[in-house]
């Protein structure tokens, strides 16, 4: 792990199988977690749920999942903000996107839950991944997030 202040820049990379979407939970998590002070728990907490759904889909629908395919984060936190980014080995044919899902879907849910809890997400520019961050400032409620997010859909 590399430490530049004023925050963390890290990033490691994961052979592209579904056990390692676990193993890439359990590194942000002892990476957010030895940092004590900077990383609220529920924060972290939050970063770790939507990193497990960014890899799942990263090894879904992308050429991370094929045989020797691989994923790598990405994290860096300043005072105000914590950036994860998912970059996998690309896809010719998919983007992600937020999939219209119901109650009783299995699937599907993965980039719904990243836009319901991070303050931001997007695409990668090159295609190859997904970005979000999480204010490490007092956050909203859930509620008061969606009301928010709702008022600048609102507003465009």
């Amino acid at each position: 792990m590399t430490l530049t202040p004023p925050g963390i820049l890290v990033a490691r990379t994961f052979p592209g199988t579904p056990d390692q979407v676990g193993t890439a939970r359990r590194w942000l998590e002892d990476t957010l977690t030895r940092t004590p002070g900077r990383i609220p728990d529920a924060t972290t907490a939050t970063a770790v749920l939507l990193l497990s759904e960014t890899a799942t889909n990263t090894l879904r629908h992308t050429a991370s999942g094929a045989p020797g395919g691989t994923f790598t984060v990405h994290v860096h936190a300043d005072r105000h903000t914590l950036a994860v980014i998912v970059q996998d080995a690309g896809s010719a044919t998919t983007r992600p996107e937020r999939a219209r899902t119901s109650i009783e879907d299995d699937h599907g849910r993965g980039l719904a839950l990243v836009d319901a809890f991070a303050d931001t997400w997007q695409p990668l520019p090159t295609g190859n991944g997904i970005s979000f961050t999480l204010s490490l400032t007092p956050a909203p409620t859930g509620t008061d997030r969606a009301v928010a997010r709702t008022a600048r859909e609102h507003a465009r």
